[in-house]
């Protein structure tokens, strides 16, 4: 824009100070259009915030990426060792194994409960899940290596809660053998096992129905088991979809994310994110849609002054820049207060999170993720629908009749 544009913009702008019609209906479009923008980056910031915690967290408690034989158990070492020489993206990669056992304390009353047991490498499941640091009670110091023995199990606290068991208690275990299952009648043996710590992740699933032992109390229990799973750590920034296709193609196997374990949980997430944002977006618009009004009332009020310039030969599509120009500012204004009033609530959420949260959310207070990207995406969004909202007010200059308006206003 030349600099007459500007200074008309920035004239009329400035000059309505004695308009109290014109004045007020400025203040009402610039705070409309800061709280639309505050409400869109906010809620926006919001809904990131739970799906990267709830990524976060039952990403955490999952490995990134999960090998599964079709049938039959998995060379763990074969594989890791293959994994190790072409996947150099794989940090980590930690056997399990899963069985289901039937627990109950020794001498009590209550029914007992079937739980699925899973065996783990202590010393490389640090490293491909945070199970250790989710113990909370412990027989001696909170790690895998220490918790985990020949003998002791790590249950969930929701498990516990439920036997009335703490670290050091006794449990009694009862499984039945795999060439069993085919035959009508079923033999149960029972082996007893400790407590030896207590660990609470918040997913429900998990604390209440998984145990944690050393492969080495699985292969007493089930000396025909073997590594069913193989859990995979991928280095920070790796392509993560790219990996799981070229690790299926090698291998034959299984692969996928754990994503997957929950496909209608991350979807609806996703979903989330983009109807809130769609609805905010929706309300920015209707924010922006005051500045329609407010540019009427200024070519309304300024049709002389158009009229006399566009008879002294100032062309119509300078006079729509002015106003343009006008709106525009009005938004850049209105936005930047609106993401700046969003920053600042967002960094208080962050270090006081005062928002408690029920327990159906995996989280337990109201989180926040913030990132330029978003900011910069919210500011260009509420410019766009600003600039849409414009078109329709300045499309009336060029339809003014400058000869009837300079005869009334002569």
């Amino acid at each position: 824009m030349n600099r007459i544009t500007s200074l008309l913009a920035w004239h009329y702008l400035t000059g309505q100070k004695k308009d109290k019609s014109i004045s007020t209906m400025l203040w009402i479009c610039l705070l409309g259009i800061t709280l639309g923008t505050f409400a869109l980056t906010l809620i926006v910031c919001v809904m990131q915030g739970f799906e990267k915690e709830t990524h976060k967290k039952l990403q955490g408690i999952h490995a990134q990426i999960i090998m599964d034989p079709y049938e039959g158990d998995l060379n763990f070492q074969a594989i890791n060792t293959v994994v190790k020489k072409e996947f150099p993206e794989v940090m980590v990669a930690a056997p399990n194994t899963t069985q289901q056992i039937i627990v109950q304390p020794p001498g009590h009353d209550e029914g007992p409960l079937a739980i699925a047991l899973k065996a783990i490498d202590p010393d490389l499941e640090k490293d491909v899940t945070i199970l250790e640091k989710k113990i909370t009670h412990s027989t001696g110091s909170k790690t895998l290596s220490t918790t985990l023995d020949n003998t002791s199990i790590l249950i969930g606290h929701k498990l516990a809660r439920t036997l009335q068991v703490e670290p050091g208690d006794e449990l009694e275990l009862f499984f039945t053998q795999e060439d069993q299952v085919k035959r009508k009648k079923i033999t149960l043996y029972n082996a007893t096992s400790s407590i030896g710590g207590i660990f609470k992740t918040g997913i429900e699933d998990f604390d209440a129905n998984v145990a944690f032992c050393s492969f080495a109390l699985l292969q007493e229990l089930f000396p025909n088991s073997g590594v069913t799973q193989i859990a995979l750590q991928l280095a920070p920034n790796s392509d993560e979809q790219k990996t799981i296709t070229q690790l299926t193609e090698r291998f034959g196997l299984s692969v996928y994310s754990w994503k997957d374990l929950y496909p209608a949980l991350v979807s609806a997430l996703k979903l989330e994110t983009y109807a809130m944002f769609l609805i905010l977006a929706l309300i920015a618009l209707v924010a922006s849609m005051n500045v329609i009004s407010l540019l009427f009332m200024y070519i309304t009020q300024k049709k002389g002054d158009i009229a006399i310039l566009t008879s002294m030969g100032l062309h119509s599509s300078v006079i729509k820049n002015v106003f343009l120009c006008l709106g525009i500012f009005l938004t850049l204004v209105g936005a930047s207060a609106g993401l700046l009033l969003a920053f600042i609530s967002g960094l208080i959420l962050q270090h006081y999170p005062f928002i408690t949260l029920p327990d159906i959310y995996y989280v337990s207070h109201l989180p926040v993720y913030m990132h330029w990207s978003t900011f910069l995406l919210m500011f260009v969004v509420v410019l766009l629908l600003s600039v849409i909202a414009l078109v329709i007010p300045i499309h009336k200059v060029p339809k003014l009749n400058i000869a009837t308006i300079l005869r009334m206003e002569t």
